[in-house]
């Protein structure tokens, strides 16, 4: 098979295992010289293209946006925070710059959250349970591959004041605070956060955790909401909003890896 031949494989026929000159699929990966990541399959209308040129100085990328261009696919402003989790779960790879391909935006940002939730083993749908635990570990190996501190905790919409209490008992971790107005809940996948603490206690707090569980890196973002309520849609558990910050630290701190 000839590396061209390779690349329709990839794009058009489904394969997870195929061998060119240089080319390889290895699983959803196409890689060159046995070593650089060129595409990944996200699903078979939703590709990654990497957005750095590559190691050889040849024109893989170039042919395999002209595959994607003739089956239809173009290039789409999908947010690509997810893929980092995806990449790395599945091919072990710490974030790089990539370009979406889809059909469309809706596809594509679709097709990252689908496969977001099963590559980073988050279960089945949102507020179906606890499932902070495995998806902490695997972030923590992101983040430490993208050079980020390995434990980070970001505050929306709390009492800074609260939050640094909170902050100086949770020794090692990195907490980030943003109030309302300062992020936006499409933002909040983007900071690779180990767990997302958000005030709760009102309507405009509930809304703010569905719609970050709306947006397409949100739906696998460890979320844990402050309220008075036993529980809040969307948020995989919950903090007193009434119990003093050690107390908000200690449960933060068991959910952590």
């Amino acid at each position: 098979m000839d590396d061209q031949e390779v690349v329709e494989a990839l794009v058009t026929g489904g394969a997870r295992h195929a061998f060119g000159s240089k080319l390889h699929i290895e699983g959803d990966c196409l890689v060159l010289d046995g070593w650089w990541e060129v595409a990944f399959r996200v699903a078979p209308t939703t590709f990654a293209l990497r957005d750095e040129p590559p190691p050889d100085g040849g024109t893989v990328l170039d042919d395999v946006a002209a595959e994607l261009t003739a089956h239809g696919l173009q290039e789409v402003p999908a947010d690509p925070t997810p893929l980092y989790a995806i990449t790395y779960t599945a091919i072990d790879l710490g974030p790089v710059d990539w370009k979406l391909w889809s059909t469309d935006l809706d596809t594509a940002q679709s097709a990252l959250a689908a496969r977001a939730g099963y590559d980073t083993f988050l279960g089945d749908a949102v507020g179906s349970g606890p499932r902070l635990d495995d998806y902490a570990a695997e972030l923590a190996g992101a983040r430490r591959s993208a050079g980020l501190p390995a434990l980070m905790v970001l505050a929306v919409g709390l009492d800074p004041g609260t939050i640094a209490a909170m902050a100086e008992a949770l020794d090692g971790c990195r907490v980030e605070v943003r109030g309302w107005g300062e992020i936006e809940p499409a933002d909040c996948a983007g900071l690779m956060a180990n767990l997302v603490l958000v005030d709760a206690t009102s309507a405009a707090g509930e809304a703010f955790v569905a719609e970050v569980r709306a947006t397409p890196g949100g739906c696998f973002l460890p979320l844990v909401a402050v309220t008075a309520k036993p529980a809040v849609d969307g948020a995989d558990a919950t903090v007193d909003a009434g119990s003093s910050p050690l107390e908000w630290a200690e449960h933060v701190r068991s959910l952590l890896p």
